[in-house]
């Protein structure tokens, strides 16, 4: 798997840091330096230190550069999962509403639910285009749209798509309610009750509620941290059992944070065409990009309509602003618009005439651009308080983007067992077991950085610190 050359220079200066060359505090060279040094561009030589940044082997001082980290300081990643024996039904339901309740309580820090911040949500971007569409096309707005969804809006989402060559006719897209209607609606197009459908491991556990709902099996394929889903076990699980589809997170993943090289989402494009097995890709995170770099999607690479692409707006304009979509081949649009009329008559007509506006009228890019650096430091903010206070032998990921943290303690053989008092206390966490069906990850737990910024924050990670020591 060849990596991005920023990738390879990380490796090799990481490599001379932890040999002990640089002494923790030690100042590294400066960008100009490093790009004259190794003979690459001052964009590469960015990338390369940020991606540094990320794997906790360097930090950066305002207006002073980078320094060295003490290879005793950077955490390990978790480990990856072992390989299930079977598919299994998925169950946790009600753990996963508890986590919803408490996510609505306003004593609560909410460090569960994949949401993002208040702070970060464009406040006057939304209002300029809420008020443009309420001044000429207030009628529209509150009347009916029945599926495919209103055509303005899909060709924005197409043309959005088309920028990272990803060829998308807005007559193949359906709006849905958000990514996870969105990927209800493909499972219901690809699937019958007692299917088995291969997911990540771990992965969101509003999928395996998907599955669960739908009478489906999951099918956990182990997903390392850092380069993700293992494409042998994917091909091996297509091999023995009659897969109907797989769902793979391939950008920002939820919870690990892997970004999927485009090696990796070629071969799933050729094993889905192998195996003649369908892909359902969330791509609900691809916008938070990594240094201003919005990756390409799976669905670059499919040309004979195997990949299902899942996408929303829920991660950057707000969680409560409903509007998704999903790519459907055209010889199924007719089936998927009767099936999403039967589960939701419409979609939100306002919502999506103002998604439509603020795509085409509005400098999104430079927001995201924004939102997404902002994210990336305060996930690196949580990932270092975390490694300074919980107990010794904890294991963090390394996002590459969006803002979620996946954590492994080596004390607690079930994270879940200390929910209810982290509740008491005002903290909520996502206890691991909720991410796959196997009894997998129950000493891991999920943590969200988005408003990793407030004294308040720091407080409720180190009292959450306390009692899971």
């Amino acid at each position: 798997m060849q990596a991005p050359i920023y990738q390879d220079l990380a490796d090799s200066v990481e490599a001379t840091v932890r040999s002990g060359m640089y002494a923790e505090g030690d100042r590294m060279p400066s960008i100009r330096g490093f790009s004259q040094e190794r003979g690459v561009s001052i964009s590469t030589s960015v990338r390369t230190f940020h991606e540094l940044e990320r794997r906790g082997v360097v930090r950066a001082a305002p207006r002073s550069g980078y320094f060295a980290v003490a290879p005793d300081e950077s955490a390990e990643l978790p480990a990856a999962a072992r390989i299930s024996a079977q598919p299994m039904l998925a169950r946790g339901g009600a753990e996963i509403l508890k986590l919803l309740e408490a996510s609505q309580d306003p004593g609560v820090m909410d460090f569960a639910t994949a949401r993002p911040a208040m702070d970060m949500i464009p406040d006057r971007e939304l209002q300029r285009a809420s008020r443009q569409v309420w001044k000429v096309d207030r009628r529209r707005s509150m009347a009916l749209s029945f599926p495919p969804g209103i055509e303005a809006l899909r060709v924005q989402v197409a043309k959005r798509l088309a920028k990272v060559d990803c060829r998308i006719s807005p007559d193949e897209l359906i709006i849905t309610q958000g990514c996870q209607a969105a990927i209800a609606l493909a499972l219901r197009l690809l699937t019958e009750p007692g299917d088995i459908v291969a997911v990540e491991a771990p992965t969101h556990y509003g999928i395996l509620e998907l599955l669960e709902q739908l009478g489906l099996k999951a099918l956990p394929i182990p997903t390392d941290p850092a380069y993700g889903i293992s494409m042998n076990a994917l091909e091996l699980a297509c091999q023995q059992w009659p897969v109907k589809a797989f769902i793979v997170v391939p950008h920002f993943s939820n919870p690990l944070g892997y970004c999927m090289y485009d090696v990796c989402k070629q071969r799933i494009v050729d094993v889905a065409r192998r195996y003649d097995v369908a892909v359902i890709e969330d791509d609900v995170f691809g916008e938070l990009r990594e240094n201003h770099q919005r990756p390409s999607p799976v669905k670059c690479w499919d040309h004979e309509g195997h990949v299902y692409y899942c996408g929303s707006v829920s991660k950057t304009f707000g969680s409560g602003f409903r509007v998704g979509w999903l790519s459907v081949p055209p010889d199924r649009m007719q089936q998927a618009r009767e099936v999403q009329y039967a589960h939701t008559v419409t979609v939100d007509v306002h919502a999506q005439l103002v998604t439509a506006e603020l795509l085409k009228n509005t400098n999104i890019d430079r927001f995201l651009n924004h939102a997404s650096a902002e994210y990336n430091r305060r996930t690196a903010t949580m990932a270092r308080r975390v490694e300074d206070s919980f107990p010794i032998g904890t294991r963090i990921s390394r996002p590459r983007g969006g803002y979620l943290l996946w954590v492994e303690l080596s004390g607690c053989d079930d994270t879940a067992s200390v929910l209810d008092e982290a509740l008491s206390h005002g903290v909520a966490f996502a206890p691991g077991g909720l991410f796959t069906v196997d009894q997998q990850f129950k000493n891991c737990l999920r943590l969200n950085a988005c408003e990793f910024n407030t004294r308040a924050a720091e407080k409720a990670l180190f009292q959450l610190a306390r009692l899971l020591s």
